[in-house]
């Protein structure tokens, strides 16, 4: 008898012990430092260039029936439809000017679709042939997402999500497999595209340890096991690279004022001083989809953050990141779908003229912003609804392109002659006049281009 209950005893904690870890020993991890050779030596200059918040929807999964229409119209101006021509157009345009790595930090798909992954390997195998490699991470919208549906008539159906483990298994070779040292505990991972320079990619989301049926966690937040694996990577490197630098879907700096401080990673004064102390003074996020470049002033040196603008919202930003010996200098660039559809031959007018196409998209995905909150606050008139909404459409534009940096408060003078927002200021109480007064300027730092010396 004492057997038969020793016997089952064993068998409850194997199983209790199989279900902590079947998550991790899905995960291919590195305990170890492992050799692979860098992208370029460490004479060299190597071009990276990023993108975030892609939010591919694979087209297997809409039609143009009612219920992919009620989604377009409530996805914060991202142009899901036309998500394949940008996938498209970016690899013509890596082609054409042949950076030597692509980073993609985060949210590659619309909501975790595990069909919509498989289509984005696709693009990567086609940039990786050309000559430039990949390398990705998870945003909050990739992991267990609850939320991953398909758009068909007037129905929504649910789809494979996407685990931890099929997410490595599915980009094995889009960075993982440039990796000296991967995490057990999360998708984080590191790599070196320039001798003696590492990237640290972390994995900064806060997805389900199981699949959901709930809507994705915004919030991020780096467990305490990432910690100590980078504790270990510290200890084995110490004294040995020039500078390292920190990727996460989640941005440690408040770059969108008094509206942004839900889109920051939890604890990131933590985090800040984590890596400061580790002599790290520049990071690069997403998740917020506006491009900032913001910059932490301490006693012992600047931390900067760089958000580049999501890939699927107007401008479709892309940044340049010229790394070298003496300097870090980035840059926003543009997607250029109008090049793309003209050298190929595209017959669509929307993407023949698509820098139109994206802008009004985006414009107006802001003036329903300003019509709602007009109905919400409850002083919504028709005599100056449409400056209203023209205002702040405007001007969400102007601040997610990273274009709203002012030096001079005379800049701001025709925005603040607008009817648009003179009626904001006489009406509004709550988040109108605020976000108003938050889009008129950006005072830390240029948003578009930077040059941090090392």
């Amino acid at each position: 008898m004492k057997k038969i209950i020793l016997l089952a005893s064993v068998i409850i904690v194997g199983i209790f012990l199989y279900g902590l870890t079947t998550q991790n020993d899905q995960i291919d991890a590195s305990p170890e430092l492992i050799t692979v050779p860098p992208l370029v030596t460490d004479e060299e200059e190597v071009t990276i260039w990023m993108v975030t918040d892609i939010h591919y929807l694979s087209p297997l999964y809409f039609d143009d029936g009612e219920a992919f229409g009620k989604m377009q119209a409530t996805s914060a101006g991202k142009d899901l439809a036309n998500m394949p021509a940008i996938m498209e157009a970016l690899v013509w345009q890596v082609a054409k000017e042949q950076p030597d790595l692509l980073i993609v930090s985060g949210d590659l798909t619309f909501n975790g679709e595990y069909q919509s992954m498989v289509e984005l390997t696709d693009y990567f195998k086609q940039i990786e042939a050309i000559g430039t490699q990949v390398a990705v991470m998870p945003g909050n919208h990739d992991i267990h997402s609850g939320w991953a549906r398909k758009f068909e008539g007037d129905q929504m159906t649910v789809v494979d999500q996407v685990t931890p483990a099929d997410f490595q298994d599915l980009f094995a070779d889009y960075g993982y497999d440039l990796a000296v040292f991967k995490d057990p505990n999360s998708l984080s991972y590191i790599f070196e595209p320039k001798a003696g320079y590492p990237i640290l990619m972390v994995d900064t989301n806060a997805y389900p340890e199981e699949k959901s049926s709930k809507a994705p966690v915004a919030e991020g937040k780096i467990r305490p096991q990432t910690y100590e694996w980078l504790d270990r990577y510290f200890q084995m490197v110490e004294g040995e690279k020039e500078e390292i630098y920190l990727v996460g879907h989640h941005p440690l700096l408040n770059h969108s004022g008094n509206e942004g401080s839900r889109l920051v990673m939890e604890e990131a004064d933590q985090a800040i001083d984590y890596f400061m102390n580790h002599h790290i003074k520049t990071a690069f996020a997403g998740h917020i989809h506006a491009q900032n470049i913001s910059q932490l002033l301490t006693a012992n040196q600047p931390f900067y953050e760089i958000v580049t603008g999501a890939l699927s919202i107007f401008p479709n930003a892309i940044g340049q990141i010229r790394l070298s010996n003496e300097e870090l200098a980035y840059d926003r660039l543009t997607l250029d779908v109008e090049g793309w559809a003209n050298e190929t031959a595209q017959i669509q007018d929307e993407l023949l003229n698509y820098s139109e196409t994206s802008y009004q998209i985006f414009k107006e995905d802001g003036e329903l912003l300003a019509l709602q909150q007009m109905f919400e606050e409850q002083w919504y008139d028709e005599s100056y609804a449409e400056a209203v909404m023209d205002y702040v459409g405007q001007m969400n534009v102007r601040y997610f392109s990273g274009e709203d940096y002012v030096e001079d408060d005379a800049e701001i003078a025709a925005y603040i002659q607008h009817d648009g927002y003179r009626v904001i200021q006489e009406n509004s109480n709550n988040f109108l006049k605020r976000y108003s007064q938050q889009l008129l300027k950006d005072t830390n730092l240029n948003d578009l281009s930077i040059v941090i010396p090392h």
